[in-house]
């Protein structure tokens, strides 16, 4: 039995976030029931349409682009979002920039594009290429000024300071706080003149009283900005610098607080914010025992994971339950959703004032205040600035009467956040955030347009199978949500964490249901409850919640342990991945077939892009090359953060780590510094696998004769002017183009044979090598029996250096470039 659904009144105003999995059972709505058959079969439905389409004049039938008014449509529904693109677009342009764009020619392009775009719509109208045109120039001309805005003194070298200041940040983490401070006194001489950096960034005892708004007097050891740890990585000195962080270290003991000026009305405000964290966190922790559910409960409602310990963090990313730590559009649908709910209810028991008022968007109002709240006790990280945005945007759709989940309100918060601050566009979480909510809302638009073209019918509600329909679609819309989500947000973590969650869709339809139905709706009473002394139970019931999501995610990683550990993923196949993902589900017709090309074009470039075959950092002598196997492997045993992120980006556990030391056949050192062989990851099958030889010298004698003799060199020393070395890697270079990457390739030819490898295109280096010490002698030339001589036709091999990537560009973009702040600088600024 079917029946016919009726249009639902309130359509367009459905636009909780959550929508995208509630919504999937809304299966026909806005339809027109007047051609709707009440008793055939959905597919005599179809075969209605397919001939009315072809009953079409030719000229009314939409080509392989579509036709004018289905160009329209698009434009009405996704233009804003397209001008996002076109204005993000602009941004990553700049980042591209050799340097800094002119002022005077980026005036004259805004004039021009502007002028010719006035005359143009005067006569007929604005072009929607111009218009995305104008959006890339504001963005190159927002990022532009936006630098030269943030522009700060920064640390030349490191120092040992005795610094005062007022605290402007506290952030809790697991080794102890990390602050912020806005420095006033430098050795006790005032910070003035820019004659050092405005502020700096140290970790502290964790059981340090400070506030912001505190004045602090603390000994402080202090670094530049540190750059990135591969080419391509993370970039700290990005951050630092848009931050305004002209330094960061750690402090000499505890701060001592001091007097000084008021703090400002906007520190006041965070100061008694956080007072309010720190109070909620101290409540449920002592209303519930010590254990990771505890940690977990606090992160979710007041948004400090600092307690959170690595071994579940581990398990949720494994598992792709990672997302619920930041605090985002789920958790702000909850929350809001909720308050939306209950104060509505409440209201609607009152019959005079449900009779009188508008209780909708009385309860719309509140439940907006309610979400600031939420915002504001989180933390207002980036994904949260964006949920709250978005769901303030449903809210006043629900006010004015209007839908507010759609692309336009993201697109709406996209351009807000980066109008005020461009570097988010490259912040792994607005990343992800967006990717995930943009995908989501363009399959909720896909489903509900699919619905009407189709005409579906659903069984009836009155029917005997209603809950299981019921069920069915709500598992549906889960599966769907997580598993559109996930690819969302796997290509954008693939990139920045080189790992994925393979079994995300296992962890996200096991977990999910209990956190949207148990973790967080308890979480919200919990805190609801708290003033009047009863958020006991809740919480109780939250924690509950949170120790069988903790088993399903500790289950879904077991399934396959370190399984998504895939390595790096370049920046070019995920951009063309990602932007192939969402070209599916956003361009109209048949311009997805481009669009799934493109996801094509991404995967084939994922699968034939290969990780370096040397790791150099920006400091120290230590390097990591591969073996013969072609196993990297690093130089020595002492761990470090570029060492964890090289084999990181391998796709190798830290665990593993410790195995991954050089062996004696690749790497022998003396007194006066190491050798080590450097192997191809892809050598000729069935050839001699060459190395190449890197010298690692530590005195000056060994370094000239190093300079002779080695293939390629790395040192913290300066070298000399004339090095007859293929590469090298000195104090100077590495201070200025920062860590290297460097890819190796083995090349075979016919011919006769020559002396040594080939360590770059046209630079051959002598391979009699002299010995400075046995060990170094034995690493250049292995005692071993000695090859038959080759003829004239014999397949010679030799390695040669294939690209070099370096992580600091030349010339440096201002975030890189050197600080100028140093001990000389300071002392002449006090004379």
């Amino acid at each position: 039995m079917v029946r016919e659904v009726k249009p639902d009144a309130d359509d367009d105003n459905r636009g909780v976030p959550g929508a995208p999995v509630s919504d999937l059972s809304v299966l026909s709505s806005n339809m027109d029931n007047s051609r709707r058959p009440t008793d055939a079969s959905p597919w005599i439905a179809f075969l209605r349409a397919r001939r009315e389409r072809k009953d079409r004049p030719i000229d009314q039938r939409a080509g392989w682009a579509g036709t004018a008014d289905d160009w329209e449509q698009f434009w009405q529904k996704q233009g804003l979002l397209w001008t996002g693109f076109s204005f993000s677009a602009g941004i990553f342009l700049y980042s591209l920039l050799p340097d800094e764009p002119s002022w005077p020619v980026l005036g004259v392009l805004f004039v021009l594009s502007a002028g010719f775009a006035g005359s143009h719509a005067i006569r007929m109208g604005l072009p929607r290429i111009l218009i995305l045109l104008l959006a890339l120039l504001a963005g190159l001309s927002t990022a532009t000024l936006r630098t030269a805005a943030v522009d700060a003194p920064r640390l030349a070298e490191p120092m040992t300071v005795l610094l005062r200041g007022e605290v402007l940040k506290v952030q809790e983490t697991r080794s102890g706080k990390r602050v912020v401070v806005r420095l006033s006194e430098v050795d006790a001489r005032a910070n003035t003149d820019a004659r050092f950096a405005n502020r700096v960034r140290l970790r502290i005892p964790a059981d340090a009283g400070i506030a912001p708004g505190d004045w602090i007097k603390v000994r402080a050891r202090l670094f530049p900005p540190m750059g990135p740890v591969v080419p391509g990585g993370y970039d700290f000195s990005f951050r630092a610098y848009f931050d305004g962080i002209g330094a960061s270290g750690f402090s000499y003991g505890a701060p001592e607080i001091v007097q000084g000026p008021a703090p400002s009305q906007v520190l006041l405000l965070v100061r008694h914010v956080n007072g309010l964290r720190q109070h909620l966190a101290a409540r449920i922790s002592a209303l519930l025992p010590e254990g990771p559910e505890t940690a977990l409960a606090v992160a979710l409602l007041v948004g400090d994971r600092g307690g959170i310990d690595e071994k579940t963090e581990e398990s949720l990313r494994a598992a792709g339950l990672a997302h619920i730590l930041a605090i985002s559009g789920l958790h702000m649908a909850l929350f809001a959703g909720g308050a939306y709910a209950v104060c509505l209810g409440t209201l609607a028991l009152i019959p005079g004032l449900a009779l009188r008022w508008p209780i909708h968007k009385v309860s719309a109002v509140l439940a907006l205040v309610a979400a600031a709240f939420y915002l504001l006790l989180s933390g207002a990280s980036v994904a949260t600035q964006r949920s709250f945005i978005m769901i303030a945007l449903v809210f006043l759709g629900i006010m004015t009467g209007r839908r507010g989940l759609t692309l336009r309100s993201v697109a709406i918060a996209g351009l807000f956040l980066l109008l005020l601050a461009p570097e988010r566009l490259f912040y792994p979480g607005f990343q992800m955030s967006f990717a995930a909510v943009i995908a989501l809302v363009a399959v909720y638009d896909l489903w509900r347009s699919h619905q009407k073209r189709r005409r579906i019918f659903i069984p009836s509600a009155n029917g005997p199978f209603w809950f299981l329909s019921g069920a069915l679609k709500w598992a549906t819309g889960l599966f769907v949500t997580a598993l559109v989500a996930g690819i969302a947000t796997g290509i954008v973590g693939a990139y920045h964490f080189s790992r994925i969650a393979p079994f995300g869709l296992v962890g996200n339809m096991l977990g999910m249901p209990v956190f949207s139905i148990i973790v967080m709706p308890m979480g919200v009473v919990a805190l609801v409850l708290m003033p009047f002394g009863l958020a006991a139970i809740p919480l109780k019931i939250m924690s509950a919640g949170l120790a069988v999501l903790i088993r399903i995610a500790e289950f879904t990683e077991q399934i396959a342990p370190d399984f998504g550990r895939m390595g790096s993923l370049t920046g070019l196949s995920a951009a063309v991945l990602l932007a192939g993902f969402l070209g599916l589900l956003l361009a109209p017709g048949r311009f997805r077939m481009i669009c799934l090309g493109l996801a094509s074009i991404g995967i084939a470039l994922a699968i034939i892009s290969r990780p370096p075959d040397i790791y150099i950092p920006a400091t120290g002598p230590q390097l990591a090359a591969r073996d013969f196997e072609g196993s990297l492997q690093m130089s020595s045993a002492r761990s470090s953060f570029s060492v964890e992120t090289w084999f990181e980006r391998e796709g190798v556990s830290a665990e593993a780590i410790k195995s991954r030391k050089m062996k004696d056949d690749q790497r022998s050192c003396d007194p006066s510094g190491c050798v080590v062989r450097a192997f191809a990851a892809r050598g000729v099958v069935g050839v001699e696998h060459v190395p190449i030889h890197i010298a690692l010298p530590k005195t000056r004698d060994a370094f000239f004769y190093d300079c002779q003799k080695a293939d390629m060199i790395v040192t913290d020393m300066v070298a000399p002017e004339v090095c007859r070395a293929a590469e090298v890697f000195d104090r100077e270079i590495r201070k200025a183009r920062g860590a290297v990457s460097i890819w190796l390739e083995q090349v075979c030819r016919t011919g006769s044979p020559t002396k040594g490898p080939l360590v770059k295109k046209g630079a051959r280096i002598e391979a009699a090598v002299q010995r400075r010490s046995e060990a170094l002698a034995q690493v250049m030339h292995p005692q071993t029996t000695p090859a038959p001589a080759k003829t004239a036709n014999a397949v010679v091999c030799q390695t040669q250096i294939q690209s070099v990537e370096y992580a600091k560009p030349a010339p440096p973009r201002p975030w890189h470039k050197q600080g100028t702040v140093t001990r000389a600088s300071l002392r002449a600024s006090a004379d």
